[in-house]
C-alpha cells in the first residue's frame, strides 16, 4: 500500500513539474490517502491554491469519500439521486474553500477541452459552407470557444436556477455573435447556421467597399 501511495505522490509531482502546474503540498501528500491527494491535485492544476486552502479541500474531500463509501455499502451501486447528492456536496465544498474568482477559473479549466473541440467543429463546418479564410476561421474559433466555455461554466454555476441559466447563456451567445459579425461579417442564426452579411478583406481590419 505504501508503495502505491508514494508512486502516486511522485507521479503528481512529475506531472506538475512537466506542465509547470502547481503541485500538491507535501503536508497533504504525507497526511492523506492517495485518492484524496489525487482529487486535490485535479483541482489545483486548474487553479493555484495555497497550502491552507489545499488542506481545507483535502479534509472536505476526505469526508466526501467517506460519504461515498457509506452510500455504496447501502445501495451497492450509486443511484442517480445519490449521485446528484454527491455532486451537490462537492460543489458546496468547493464554494466553502474557493473564492468566486478561483471557482470560475477552476470551472473554465475543466470545461476547456470540451469548449475547444466544439469551437473547432463550428469553425470547420463554417469553412465548408462559406469557404472562409484563415483569418475568418480564427475569428469564428475565438468567438465560439468563448461561447461554449462560458456557457459550460454557467451550466455548472446555475444548474439549480434554470431561468438565470437560460438568460446567461442567451446573453453570452448574443454578445459574442455580435462581436463576430462586426469583426468579419459572418452571422449565425439561432440554429448556428452561418451566412455572410459583409465581405472581410484578408489581412486588414476593413470591410470590402462593395459590401458596405
Amino acid at each position: 500500500m505504501k508503495r502505491v501511495y508514494y508512486f502516486l505522490a511522485l507521479l503528481c509531482l512529475f506531472i506538475a513539474g512537466t506542465t509547470n502546474a502547481q503541485t500538491v503540498s507535501g503536508k497533504i501528500i504525507d497526511s492523506f490517502n492517495p485518492s484524496t491527494v489525487r482529487n486535490v491535485y485535479e483541482i489545483i492544476i486548474h487553479v493555484p491554491l495555497d497550502e491552507a486552502k489545499q488542506l481545507a479541500l483535502a479534509k472536505l474531500i476526505e469526508e466526501e469519500d467517506a460519504y461515498f463509501v457509506k452510500i455504496l455499502r447501502k445501495e451497492v451501486y450509486i443511484s442517480i439521486p445519490s449521485g446528484n447528492t454527491l455532486k451537490k456536496l462537492h460543489e458546496e465544498n468547493l464554494r466553502k474553500v474557493l473564492s468566486d474568482e478561483e471557482l470560475d477559473q477552476y470551472y473554465r479549466g475543466i470545461c476547456d477541452d470540451q469548449a475547444e473541440a466544439k469551437a473547432v467543429e463550428i469553425r470547420e463546418k463554417t469553412k465548408v459552407l462559406l469557404n472562409t479564410s484563415y483569418e475568418e476561421g480564427k475569428f469564428v474559433f475565438a468567438s465560439f470557444y468563448k461561447i461554449f466555455l462560458l456557457s459550460e461554466v454557467a451550466k455548472i454555476k446555475y444548474a439549480a436556477q434554470p431561468k438565470i441559466l437560460e438568460s446567461e447563456i442567451s446573453r453570452i451567445t448574443e454578445d459574442e455573435l455580435n462581436v463576430l459579425r462586426e469583426k468579419c461579417g459572418i452571422s449565425f442564426d439561432k440554429n448556428l447556421n452561418a451566412s455572410r452579411v459583409w465581405t472581410f478583406l484578408k489581412n486588414t481590419p476593413y470591410r470590402d467597399k462593395k459590401s458596405r
